[in-house]
């Protein structure tokens, strides 16, 4: 099995950790000179003092959001665990590849609003007004634009459509592109090359391996009972299907690492990010499908390094996911029980009242957390439609369920924001939660305007966000022990509870950032913590 994708994103994180990056990294094992405890409490003093330094920074320009954008820019943010490849991309980057494979369009399209690409087998058959992508930008920049509108939320606001449709036909509209196995290198690219750019260096990036074929598999051998279908998928071509996926997920990475020049003397910034997979299972398809889904699902994460949990997508509202999802929650648990230790995030609470009736409101995060216990609930926007709902607040945060809050897309597709978003709730019940994006290229925004976004609606403190990105670290599904002994990141695990971010490392810290890429990332957010709270404009 090949090493995990790494990124080269150790060259810069400790001072004692040598140069020996890449995908292969391990950390030197050079016992690095011990400060002594009295010099150890001045330093963490003194860090502390520096943060609510720049913490009184950030207050007293409030009032300026042009600084707290440059400010939350530049500002180390963790990771971003709720983002779906394909719709991370940015309509620009599909017209571009749609272009260099030699897709073509109709102009007529236009005024029908109906854009469709062309194939390139099919572009030299077309009628006379049929026009290369290629010439879009010169020849018809209407087209070009409007191309750009329809898969994005670009202009909705002179469209007259919903967010809700535009969003979620966005997806529809650039398949041909997004769906090509040859372009995921560099989709998956140019979105570590935005997060670098954002001191973004964690992603866990949704995505599909073998969804077709897992999918007709599974309504060739379902029998309606979960046990025994398992074990004619496994019994009828499934461990191959995983294989294909592991040789899919290796693809990736030799095209990411091409496309970004990772092992040439000039790599991009994406380099340095690290990033995982969780596979995306469908929740629009037959129980049959769903459970294959699972099943593919559950096998490719205990089998892929790369690919570290799954995630269940597409719209909450849609007629079969609401019509199953009590069914699509039970496989889960039964999966969930035959195997252990798999992480799990699943969109629930996508939802608001108008979109669908009242009683699809009450339960889905509810079993979603109870029933499929999953780790990570994304978005739980309809929480207090819940049945109980301060109940299900303290269960979660009981529990450590996280919840993966996306304000953009809350309010683009759900029109759920400001003080009708439970955000702030969740705050104050003490469930743990982070920031996250989403589909940024859909939604034409970045991580660092969600941070500004909450900031600015919110009120939320410099200190506040620095919880949220620590907080994307501690439960994101990366393997390892954590650096912190408790959620509130107070103190660190007893092997570097001594040892000051940016400062030189103690043999026993040394030796437990090598037993865990979670820890060496926490690790490395301090490390940036402290670089970043000592620049000098912060002063």
């Amino acid at each position: 099995m090949h090493k995990p994708f790494n990124l080269l994103f150790f060259a810069s994180l400790l001072f004692s950790l040598g140069s020996n990056v890449g995908s292969n990294l391990t950390i030197p094992k050079a016992i690095a000179q011990e400060t002594t405890r009295e010099t150890t409490i001045a330093q963490r003093q003194t860090r502390n003092n520096t943060s609510e330094r720049v913490a009184a920074w950030f207050e007293s320009n409030r009032d300026r959001p042009t600084k707290l954008r440059a400010f939350l820019q530049r500002m180390p943010k963790g990771g971003d665990i709720h983002s779906h490849l394909s719709g991370a991309v940015y309509a620009e980057s599909y017209l571009e590849w749609a272009a260099e494979e030699g897709y073509c369009v109709n102009t007529d399209t236009l005024s029908t609003d109906h854009l469709t690409l062309i194939e390139p087998q099919n572009c030299d058959r077309t009628l006379e007004n049929a026009i290369a992508v290629e010439d879009l930008q010169e020849k018809r920049t209407d087209i070009y634009n409007a191309w750009i509108d329809r898969w994005s939320t670009r202009n909705l606001a002179f469209a007259g459509e919903s967010g809700h449709d535009r969003f979620f036909n966005s997806f529809q509209g650039f398949d041909p592109i997004s769906s090509l196995l040859s372009r995921r290198g560099e989709m998956v690219g140019r979105v570590a090359n935005r997060a670098a750019a954002q001191h973004i260096f964690y992603l866990e990036l949704m995505l599909t391996f073998q969804s077709s074929e897992v999918r007709n598999l599974g309504r060739e051998v379902w029998d309606g009972d979960f046990a025994s279908t398992r074990q004619k998928l496994l019994a009828n071509g499934l461990p191959q299907l995983i294989e294909a996926g592991q040789k899919e997920a290796e693809a990736i990475a030799q095209g990411i690492s091409r496309a970004l020049e990772c092992d040439t003397p000039n790599p991009q910034p994406g380099c340095e990010v690290t990033v995982r997979y969780l596979q995306q299972t469908t929740r629009i398809k037959s129980p049959a499908e769903v459970f294959a889904q699972f099943v593919y699902a559950f096998e490719l994460v205990q089998t892929e390094e790369l690919v570290v949990g799954l995630n269940l997508v597409a719209p909450e509202d849609h007629p079969l996911a609401l019509r199953d999802y009590t069914l699509q929650m039970e496989m889960l648990q039964l999966l969930n029980r035959q195997y252990p230790n798999i992480n799990i995030a699943l969109h629930a609470g996508e939802l608001t009242l108008g979109l669908v009736p009242p009683s699809d409101l009450k339960n889905h995060i509810r079993q979603a957390v109870e029933i499929a216990e999953a780790d990570r609930i994304g978005h739980g926007a309809g929480i207090f439609y819940e049945e109980n709902p301060l109940q299900l607040l303290e269960e979660m945060k009981r529990r450590g369920v996280l919840v993966e809050i996306c304000l953009t897309s809350n309010d683009v597709i759900l029109g759920v924001k400001g003080e009708d978003h439970p955000f702030p709730d969740y705050l104050q019940a003490g469930v743990p939660v982070t920031l996250a994006s989403d589909d940024e290229g859909i939604s034409r925004i970045d991580l660092s305007n969600e941070y500004l976004r909450a900031a600015q609606t919110y009120n939320l403190g410099y200190l506040d966000l620095k919880k949220l990105a620590r907080n994307s670290l501690e439960y994101s599904f990366i393997g390892g022990d954590s650096l912190w002994q408790s959620p509130n990141f107070s103190t660190m695990i007893d092997a570097c509870a001594d040892d000051v971010p940016g400062g030189t490392l103690s043999r026993e810290c040394n030796e437990f950032l090598q037993t865990s890429d979670r820890a060496r990332e926490q690790w490395r957010l301090e490390v940036e913590f402290t670089e970043f709270e000592n620049l000098s404009w912060l002063r």
